[in-house]
């Protein structure tokens, strides 16, 4: 199933701040490698993502699913509880990479869809931020941070609607003074 508005936005990553544009290169191929393996390997090897993270006990990936927060062993213990859950194909879209001196950063769109068990469809639109550094000659992530758009409503974060999907969303300061709150 092909959504049509997980469409990207442009095809290349952009390099950001005179970032090594072989970094910028490697490092995209790392993360678009990651994609292949979540949407072929996954479910048959649970924990087959960690060979893009960094192999120490301060690796951290901060999840949309409460609590979210995990750090060393507890990012293993995430990859295993979470994929044997994951029914849809997963892409990363839209790039922006810096990349200096072997550290670096890539925030890009996570798109997910598939379709539930009761054969509902759904499309997700996450912002996905890897912090990366290039150990003994190959680019690892050392934190992903996903995170979702909302919808504000006044000043009442409890009250605030997921944006998940698509069309996107005018920017909050777009909005009416109202639903901002003013």
């Amino acid at each position: 199933m092909t959504h049509p508005n997980l469409k990207p936005d442009f095809e290349e990553p952009i390099a950001l701040f005179g970032s090594d544009p072989q970094d910028v290169a490697d490092i995209a191929k790392m993360e678009k490698d990651a994609e292949r393996v979540y949407n072929n390997e996954w479910l048959k090897v649970y924990d087959a993502p960690l060979k893009y993270y960094a192999d120490h006990e301060d690796v951290s990936f901060i999840d949309i699913l409460s609590p979210g927060e995990y750090f060393g062993d507890d990012v293993r213990k995430w990859f295993m509880y979470i994929s044997p859950q994951f029914v849809g194909d997963f892409g990363l879209i839209n790039m922006r990479i810096y990349a200096k001196n072997g550290v670096g950063f890539v925030y890009m769109n996570q798109t997910y869809q598939g379709k539930l068990e009761d054969g509902s469809e759904f499309v997700w639109k996450m912002r996905q931020t890897d912090t990366v550094e290039k150990i003994d000659g190959e680019w690892k992530i050392l934190h992903t941070h996903l995170s979702f758009a909302a919808v504000p409503e006044a000043k009442h974060p409890d009250r605030w609607q997921v944006d998940r999907e698509y069309p996107k969303r005018p920017p909050a300061w777009e909005v009416s003074a109202k639903l901002a709150g003013g």
